[in-house]
């Protein structure tokens, strides 16, 4: 007998029409639950030497926390799953299977591309991948500069070793059920819809992480104090999604409240509190020349006198000890869009923003450049990249600087770099411009050539081929250039009336610490800063005042009677009284350290996630203070 579909064929009854679609979804999501523990794993195995020896017990727990976030993420795939198989109900299986096809591959592509560059980028990061990618991805030369650094070669080979098998067990999971959808007819085609309806928005629940008041988010898989396994839990794809949504708006509330406003104003102001006594000058001349140097990812860690790395930074080395060495500071921000504020703008790093991106807010900020040209200085900036970059040119335009130079000033022969032009050729060009810069002037450099790749013109020092390695040669000829450029400054006329200040814009995990070794997110950030030159009337001086990168403007201000204007969130270092403290954003939370110990604390879990044996209570206070009123800051412009 002859069975004609939707004439009494039991496959096409309404039961049997969502028993076989709803097969598909629970075989989706056990799918993608079982490919996301195997992406962890693979996670962990390409970063294992980062687990510290005492964390690695706690691995495993990364995949039992973890795997609620998976389900999320396996939910919002099935998601589109479901929208399909409810359309094969009314739409002839022509236009379905192409729409299960089209869906496969685009996850299939996705996910595997999603996973495999958090891989690759964690390496040189120390974060998950999040919406500053698009950053990257917006200027194409910076991304693919940056991404020469990661391990291509390796990483490009695994993806398509993972895309293959990933398809292939996925069309084996899926494909058998989708040869037996059917269409119902009439009320069973009814009847199979309202079924799928109701089907489908219990998807609403795994993808919310459940029924609990607040949605899941990446505090949800944060489960103890060490950083690798809660950065480990995370997933992926449902992370970068995450983030991107969240600064696709700009917020509009303050997430981070933990006291009254007038509690945190008053713990603010008594951190910044005016200094009764006058700070110590260490300049000869009222109005000296200032060349401000910004050194690309400047780590304590490649600096000998900083108990980092011997031989990497011999010039600067030198050079510590012919002026005024800092060598308690912090860097305010991870990246540079963020470290270039903290430094110009004085302004502290905000979680998962970056106020240069936010042209509005960037213009709202004060600046060192508006403030000495406001006081008759001359302005000027060099960098060798690309000034579109983040929002740079904008953000340096409207700060006052006459003069910015970018990669586009170079000539062809000149942009010897991935990124532009290296940086002696930067540094060559600023040293025969300033020559016959009116006076007084302010430059800022900012340099490149130790950002990833880390490609430079000369022969390795350091041996290795590993990416500490290049780092650290990356660095070794960038000092070698700045030696360069000081010692052929010293001799000019200028000299004698002039102030060079090098700071980092930010730190860097690189280069990585032996095995066994634990580094603390402080240690990461722990950056050096030196004034030198003839204007100063102090040598061979060690200024140990725990500081961020936020406190120059005001530093280097006071010192040339400047008034600080807008610049508030910022200590003047060489006020008399001793201790200072340093406080960044830190993911969604904040670092803040003083004599006494630190601790990194996690707003949304709401607990200290790292910190030293004597960090207390106030601690915390000060911390959630400062970033309350610094978002609220943020938030207002």
């Amino acid at each position: 007998m002859t069975v004609v579909p939707g004439a009494g064929d039991p496959t096409t009854t309404w039961l049997a029409a969502w028993r076989i679609r709803a097969e598909l979804l629970v075989r989706s999501l056990i799918f993608w639950m079982v490919w996301f523990a195997g992406a962890r794993a693979l996670f962990f195995a390409w970063h294992w030497k980062l687990v510290p020896v005492g964390d690695r017990s706690l691995v495993v727990q990364s995949f039992w926390y973890g795997a609620r976030m998976d389900l999320s993420a396996a939910a919002y795939f099935t998601a589109l799953l479901w929208l399909i198989v409810t359309a094969t109900v009314a739409v002839p299986p022509r236009i379905t299977r192409a729409m299960l096809f089209g869906a496969a591959v685009l996850t299939i592509f996705l996910v595997p591309v999603i996973t495999l560059t958090d891989i690759g980028t964690f390496g040189p990061w120390r974060r998950r991948l999040d919406a500053s990618i698009w950053t990257y991805l917006a200027s194409p030369r910076e991304a693919y500069a940056s991404a020469e650094s990661i391990a291509l070669g390796p990483l490009l080979g695994l993806l398509g070793i993972v895309l293959v098998g990933t398809w292939w067990t996925y069309r084996r999971a899926m494909r058998p059920r989708e040869r037996d959808l059917r269409r119902p007819r009439g009320s069973q085609a009814v009847m199979a819809t309202t079924a799928l309806t109701l089907t489908g928005a219990l998807l609403a629940i795994p993808i919310r992480g459940g029924v609990q008041w607040t949605p899941i988010n990446e505090s949800t898989v944060f489960f103890s104090r060490s950083e690798m396994a809660n950065l480990g839990a995370l997933n992926a794809p449902w992370y970068l999604l995450y983030s991107t949504l969240a600064q696709s708006e700009a917020p509009t509330s303050n997430p981070y409240v933990r006291l009254t406003a007038a509690e945190a104003a008053a713990v603010v102001d008594s951190l910044y509190r005016p200094s009764t006594d006058a700070a110590q000058s260490v300049l000869r001349i009222a109005k000296p020349n200032v060349i401000l140097i910004i050194w690309e990812s400047f780590t304590a860690k490649v600096v000998a006198r900083l108990g980092g790395r011997a031989g990497v930074t011999p010039q600067f080395d030198r050079w510590t000890h012919q002026g005024v060495f800092f060598d308690s500071v912090f860097a305010s921000g991870e990246r540079s869009a963020q470290g270039l504020v903290s430094i110009l703008s004085g302004f502290p790093s905000i979680p998962n923003e970056a106020i240069m991106t936010r042209p509005r807010k960037a213009a709202s900020l004060p600046q060192l450049g508006a403030a000495l040209r406001s006081d008759g200085y001359h302005t000027s900036y060099y960098y060798g990249g690309e000034l579109a970059f983040a929002n740079m040119k904008a953000y340096v335009l409207h700060g006052g600087f006459d003069r910015v130079t970018g990669v586009e000033a170079f000539s062809p022969q000149e942009r010897n770099s991935k990124w532009g032009a290296h940086d002696h050729v930067v540094f060559g060009r600023a040293l025969r411009e300033l020559a016959r810069e009116e006076r007084p002037f302010f430059s800022t450099i900012f340099t490149l050539s130790s950002h990833e790749p880390f490609e430079v013109p000369v022969a390795p020092v350091i041996p290795g081929s590993d990416v500490s390695a290049k780092f650290m040669n990356a660095h070794h000829y960038t000092d070698a250039s700045l030696g360069a450029f000081l010692d052929s400054a010293s001799r000019q006329p200028w000299w004698d009336s002039t102030l060079v200040v090098i700071i980092a814009d930010h730190g860097s995990p690189l280069p990585e610490l032996a095995s066994d070794a634990v580094e603390s997110v402080p240690d990461r950030h722990h950056v050096p800063m030196l004034w030198v030159g003839g204007a100063l009337r102090v040598r061979d001086t060690v200024v140990h005042r725990i500081a961020a990168s936020v406190d120059l403007a005001p530093t280097l201000l006071g010192q040339l009677d400047i008034r600080p204007g807008g610049f508030r969130w910022g200590q003047n270092i060489l006020r008399p009284d001793e201790g200072g403290f340093a406080y960044f954003a830190h993911n969604d939370g904040f670092a803040f350290i003083d004599r006494a110990g630190w601790l990194v604390f996690d707003e949304r879990s709401g607990r200290a996630v790292a910190q030293s044996g004597a960090s207390t209570a106030a601690h915390v206070r000060r911390g959630a203070a400062l970033l309350q009123a610094s978002f609220a800051d943020y938030l207002a412009r």
